[in-house]
């Protein structure tokens, strides 16, 4: 009993080298298969028991269902060795037109934003608080605003929205909202429009800093999101892919 003990150990690494060279062996058949590309699929659906590298199994079922519509292989057939090659190809150029893509478009929303934030000039400039008032017709307490715009552009504007914030002293933001503007500007022109009025909530407290700041203390932020010109085109950071 003493003897089948100590020989125990050495029997289990000998059938798990046996095991491992009969796996290896299992995988290298397996890679030098020689297939036709467009059945890749079935191929790897048959070989589900195979236990390839993970990086190598996720490389071939990236590429397996996109053989024939983005993506086409340089021979009809080939062993799976060289679609694996191929399908790593295929993964790195995939990345590469994504990064691309992506650059492309953050370059051009920075393009857009730049244009848009130099086209209009928003001011505010009156702001007032508006009690509630019933023989005003007035049963709710507000706080309004008097907008100014200017076109700084070369184009007639018809339309533009963003969202504009306000910020106190230290430049922490007291109260923000999304503004959104119907009407003709032309070049080098400034349109100024009735008070915009907020319904007024005394619980809270933005409302409540945005009611007590005096307007000269109030910095206005305003980050513009879309243009439309009086000539049909438009100037928008939504029709950017991010």
């Amino acid at each position: 009993m003493a003897t089948r003990i100590a020989h125990l150990p050495g029997a289990c690494l000998l059938g798990a080298t046996l095991v491992a060279c009969h796996s290896h062996a299992r995988e290298d058949a397996f890679l030098a298969t020689r297939v036709p590309v467009a059945r890749l699929d079935s191929v790897l659906r048959a070989a589900n028991g195979m236990r390839l590298p993970l990086a190598d199994a996720r490389a071939l079922l990236e590429v397996a269902p996109d053989i024939g519509l983005s993506s086409t292989p340089p021979h009809d057939t080939m062993t799976i060795a060289e679609i694996l090659s191929w399908a790593r190809a295929e993964h790195a150029r995939k990345q590469r037109a994504v990064a691309e893509t992506t650059a492309a478009a953050a370059a051009r929303r920075r393009e857009i934003q730049q244009q848009l934030d130099s086209l209009v000039a928003v001011l505010v400039v009156d702001k007032s608080f508006l009690p509630k008032n019933p023989d005003l017709e007035r049963y709710q307490d507000f706080i309004s605003l008097t907008f100014a715009y200017k076109n700084q552009g070369t184009k007639s504007i018809q339309a533009f929205q963003g969202d504009v914030s306000f910020l106190d002293t230290t430049g922490d933001t007291i109260y923000s909202a999304h503004l959104k503007v119907d009407g003709p500007i032309a070049p080098g022109k400034t349109r100024r429009e009735p008070g915009r009025i907020i319904r007024y909530d005394p619980f809270r407290p933005g409302h409540q800093r945005l009611r007590s700041t005096p307007l000269g203390r109030l910095k206005v932020v305003w980050q513009p999101s879309d243009a439309v010109f009086t000539d049909g085109s438009r100037l928008s950071l939504v029709s950017v892919e991010p």
